[in-house]
């Protein structure tokens, strides 16, 4: 098997706001993800995860966000009933809430739950309702109650903290994922007239002149654009006007603006990548969180608009992110101060780590997988789902962790809630959008990107092939899959080979594996022979052949356990392991290892057993 290396670091094309790059058709390796709703999970380790998570994690968050310092939801009852002050909680708590609905939206589609779907209509009907005080359909709750006159960080007000299109974008998510789950257009009525109202406002002169101040929003309007463009039944059923060439042409302000003076908007720098132009930036600096979401955004909008230039800003600043400034869990943000990256290898064991920006890591590798059709990044999105991210969540479902470095002196102690509990929405948004991470599809084939226990529909080639993969995965590499076409025909099957399989753990540079696997890394079957006519093309094994309804291949990873050194410019590596077996990354603690787990030492020459 052959190590899955980076790749060459590609050019750019400057292009200024408004400007036109150099542009594409659709990038020859695009793939279309298989839904939510076409995916079944049956997973020993996931379905009681995700059980736990419907039945617990979610109605856990909306109570406290009921209860928390008034209620976040009272905010939007006291708009409707034209009140002043009194706004509970910090500006982006409108945003919180659509970022549940979003998480949990993706939850029913995947299992349906009345209860909680009226629970949401609930919220949705008194979201509405604040909406509807306003004429032009502008909503943002902290600013109606708090600052009226300062809407947009306007007149005096601050735009950084206000977090208005932050909202507005998740306001969006939001709406398209109830309505994907639900059928159910009131929420995104709200959103689209909303969307309307900000593109009335915000772009080039004599518009404002403003940019995201925390990124989101640029997917959001891209993936509002896609929505309509593939519903045009929707937009005439809907009782509001849909342009969705607006949507998109702002999402692309929103990444072009940065970096160029604006009239309206002081430059918040590199903590907003709004030091230089997005497709002259060559590392991920600033805020982490908000880096990794504005290149989900990039890379989402490249998808849309064939344009060179954000496609090599994707894919440039995610090998910078990856191969200079990543954790072995898949953590991104190494300092406190900012909820920032470092400089490149700049890798404290005690980094911060937030559980934001693992979450908000996997978003951008999943986009740039479905870019670049290539495992790679799926690979990056497996590290973040079963490391980075998981951990920001209890077993018991009901606490929460913000931040999670490698090593903590005084622990690191989960907690019922926060000041700002930003992580457990994002969590959700992650997990809840995981079944339709599994497979994707191009117009010649299938993908298997996770190792999940599910069953898949998908259309392809005029018939319907179903998948039923069953495994014990991430605790072996036994991965059986059967497949079942309506009816006997030619296509491709392509099987993730993970980059810790091929003897290497990581998609870069950032860390490697002293102890590689042995012989035969990999090994393929079909119907219980060993298959020896693949390939491996980007990071896939890929098998064509005429399949039938039965047909079983089965996919046998090695998973030795392995000690996983980083670069050895990353000062705080030096003399230090990591352990990993698969893709998963352990973890010496002290309720197990007491005071000694400061100190541990691997003698040379140490074999492991897993159990």
């Amino acid at each position: 098997m052959k190590k899955i290396s980076c790749g060459l670091i590609l050019g750019t094309l400057c292009c200024l706001p408004g400007g036109i790059g150099k542009t594409t058709a659709q990038t020859a390796n695009q793939l279309t993800p298989v839904p939510i709703q076409a995916v079944t999970i049956d997973d020993a380790f996931w379905s009681p995860k995700r059980k736990v998570w419907q039945e617990v994690t979610i109605p856990d968050c909306f109570d406290k966000f009921e209860n928390d310092r008034g209620g976040a939801l009272n905010n939007f009852d006291r708009v409707r009933d034209g009140k002043t002050g009194g706004h509970a909680g910090p500006p982006w708590y409108d945003g919180l809430i659509y970022e549940m609905i979003r998480g949990s939206a993706d939850f029913l589609a995947a299992h349906p739950d009345p209860a909680l779907e009226k629970r949401i209509d609930g919220y949705i009907a008194r979201i509405a309702a604040a909406q509807a005080r306003d004429t032009n359909g502008y909503l943002n709750t902290w600013t109606e109650l708090e600052h009226p006159d300062q809407r947009w960080g306007l007149n005096g007000g601050n735009d950084g903290y206000q977090h208005e299109m932050y909202n507005v974008g998740a306001l969006c998510e939001a709406a398209l994922h109830y309505y994907q789950a639900t059928g159910k257009t009131s929420l995104l009525q709200v959103a689209v007239r909303l969307a309307n109202f900000t593109c009335d406002q915000i772009g080039p002169s004599p518009k404002y002149e403003l940019v995201t101040n925390h990124a989101l929003a640029e997917e959001a309007f891209g993936n509002l654009y896609l929505f309509f463009q593939a519903h045009p039944e929707i937009k005439r059923a809907l009782p509001v006007a849909v342009d969705e060439r607006r949507y998109l042409e702002l999402a692309q302000y929103w990444v072009e603006a940065r970096g160029h003076p604006r009239k309206d908007q002081k430059s918040y720098g590199a903590y907003n990548q709004d030091d230089k132009p997005v497709f002259e930036q060559t590392e991920m600096e600033g805020h982490a969180v908000r880096a990794a979401l504005l290149c989900a955004g990039v890379s989402e909008l490249a998808g849309i608009n064939g344009r060179d230039d954000y496609h090599a800003a994707a894919d440039r600043l995610w090998a910078n992110m990856c191969g200079e400034k990543m954790y072995v869990t898949g953590g991104i943000g190494a300092t406190a101060e900012g909820e920032a990256f470092g400089k490149n290898y700049f890798l404290p064991n005690d980094g911060y780590l937030e559980t934001c920006g693992a979450v908000a890591a996997g978003f951008f590798s999943r986009n740039l997988n479905l870019l670049n059709g290539d495992a790679r990044y799926a690979d990056a999105l497996e590290r973040e789902l079963l490391n980075g991210a998981l951990a920001g969540v209890s077993l018991a479902g009901n606490s929460y962790t913000y931040v999670n470095p490698l090593a903590s002196a005084n622990g690191n102690s989960r907690w019922s809630w926060n000041g700002c509990p930003c992580c457990p929405p994002m969590f959700l948004k992650l997990m809840g959008a995981m079944p339709g991470y599994i497979y994707a599809q191009d117009k010649t084939g299938v993908y298997v990107n996770l190792f999940v226990g599910s069953q898949a529909k998908i259309q392809l080639a005029g018939q319907t092939v179903t998948l039923k993969q069953t495994t014990d995965y991430p605790w072996n590499g036994d991965v059986k899959i059967e497949v079942r076409p309506a009816r006997a025909g030619e296509f491709d099957l392509h099987l993730r080979i993970p980059g810790w399989c091929q003897g290497a753990v990581s998609p870069d540079d950032l860390y490697e594996a002293s102890h590689r696997p042995l012989n035969g890394t990999a090994h393929l079957k079909v119907n219980g022979k060993i298959a020896d006519n693949f390939e491996i093309v980007r990071g896939y094994a890929t098998l064509h052949r005429r399949w039938k309804s039965g047909d079983v291949v089965q996919l046998t990873l090695d998973m030795p356990v392995q000690f996983i050194k980083a670069n050895t410019k990353v000062e705080a590596g030096k003399n230090r392991v990591a352990l990993m077996r698969g893709p998963m990354v352990y973890c010496f603690e002290g309720a197990d290892n007491g005071a000694a787990v400061q100190n541990l030492v691997i003698p040379a020459g140490t074999e492991f057993t897993p159990e």
